[in-house]
């Protein structure tokens, strides 16, 4: 099964490759590739909070007032008062010494929100499956029909070859054969009916899988029903989505934590740091910040119950899912048992069909009945068959939905 093929190569077409190629080709995988891009973007936006951050200024003022001594100085003593006009240009380097592991935190949300995305793309690429049970199990109904349908056409050809003769030798009316002629373009006619259904439905799987068959040979598979069921990828989904939450109200509290920030200032400016220098001066300042948002206004206590409250909700969808796949699982179940009891009863009907299409081919032959009785009889026996593939599909469909839901 893991063998790469081409359908339009091969002559059998099994449901697991249906499934296969449809989770290959959906059109939302391109979508995998197009998050997992933007995930790195953005975790490398927050891998750049680590490193130190540089910021240049440049200002130029002009006072209406300066600073001044409100006393005169002494004769031997002068001092220019500042500039009106002053300038600087600084330079400050910051670097993030603690956050409470702020950044480590928010790239893993991140990449839990990725796991999400894909999740939910999962999802849906899953529910594709009971579309395509659906469409498979119906091309093998109107195959298996074909066939059935062009074997009891030849087999009335044949037995309207033998009533000719005998209307030649004169043992027959000219009539004789008009009811197995009637029966025969009956079936010809829901035949090429059935053909076109077919090739309708083979067009519609193709889209589903996202490959043109090009061949009609499908394989009816052999289901089994195991006790232990693998797990549906919603429910993946679910655990996810709570994981997000919890990582979510952790940022939260990592939010009131105090953050520690090293700086460093440098630059040249008129005046510098000696307001009673009015010369040209370089300098540079370097110390510690810490921030710490002590109260709040329970602002951040309530976001933490809107994401309590989220969680909840998601429960409530778990459950939800849970029950309704229980329903479908219980009805499919239900299926399962009513078309194995109906095969059964098919295939002794078939049986005895058979039996009665033999005695009413010799009966014919000696002239007991009509071929209209004949016909009859074969029609039953057909009908018989068509019922009896009808219900073996029926059954094995019912096990794939099941597997499918379960």
């Amino acid at each position: 099964m893991g063998i790469s093929f081409s359908l339009q190569a091969q002559e059998i077409v099994s449901l697991e490759q249906c499934y296969n190629l449809a989770e290959k080709n959906h059109p939302l995988q391109v979508k995998k590739g197009l998050l997992t891009q933007q995930t790195d973007f953005e975790l490398g936006v927050l891998e750049k909070q680590k490193l130190p951050q540089l910021q240049l200024d440049a200002q130029v003022t002009y006072q209406s007032d300066v600073v001044s001594l409100p006393f005169d100085l002494p004769p031997n003593m002068d001092m220019s008062p500042p500039n009106q006009e002053q300038w600087k240009t600084t330079l400050t380097a910051s670097q993030l010494v603690y956050n409470g592991g702020l950044v480590r935190l928010q790239q893993d949300i991140k990449k839990t929100e990725l796991k999400v995305k894909k999740q939910e793309i999962a999802v849906s690429v899953n529910q594709i499956k009971t579309q395509i049970n659906q469409v498979y199990f119906s091309v093998l109904l109107l195959n298996q029909t074909q066939e059935m349908l062009q074997n009891t056409i030849a087999q009335l050809q044949k037995k309207q070859v033998e009533v000719e003769k005998l209307i030649v030798n004169g043992v027959a009316s000219a009539s004789a054969g008009d009811p197995l002629q009637i029966k025969i373009l009956e079936l010809q006619q829901k035949r090429i009916a059935l053909i076109a259904n077919k090739n309708q439905l083979v067009e519609k799987l193709g889209v589903l899988i996202g490959k043109k068959i090009s061949n009609n040979q499908f394989v009816l598979p052999e289901i089994f029903i195991s006790a232990t069921a693998k797990e549906r990828p919603e429910y993946k989904l679910f655990t996810l989505q709570k994981n997000s939450i919890d990582q979510n109200d952790k940022l939260l509290q990592k939010k009131n934590y105090p953050k520690l920030v090293a700086f460093g200032t440098g630059g040249i400016g008129n005046p510098g740091l000696n307001m009673l220098d009015n010369s040209t001066q370089e300098f540079y300042v370097v110390g510690a910040k810490l921030q710490w948002n002590v109260f709040d206004w329970k602002v951040n206590k309530k976001k933490r119950q809107a994401l309590a409250i989220n969680k909840e909700i998601i429960d409530a969808q778990e459950a939800v899912f849970t029950w309704n796949k229980s329903l479908k699982t219980n009805t499919y179940f239900a299926e399962i048992e009513k078309n194995q009891q109906l095969v059964a009863v098919d295939e002794e009907l078939v049986k005895l069909q058979e039996k009665a299409v033999q005695t009413a081919a010799k009966q014919l032959k000696h002239d007991l009945i009509t071929t209209a009785d004949y016909t009859a009889e074969v029609n039953k026996l057909l009908q018989s068959k068509i019922n009896l593939n009808t219900h073996k599909i029926q059954l094995q469909l019912a096990k794939a939905n099941y597997k499918t839901t379960n």
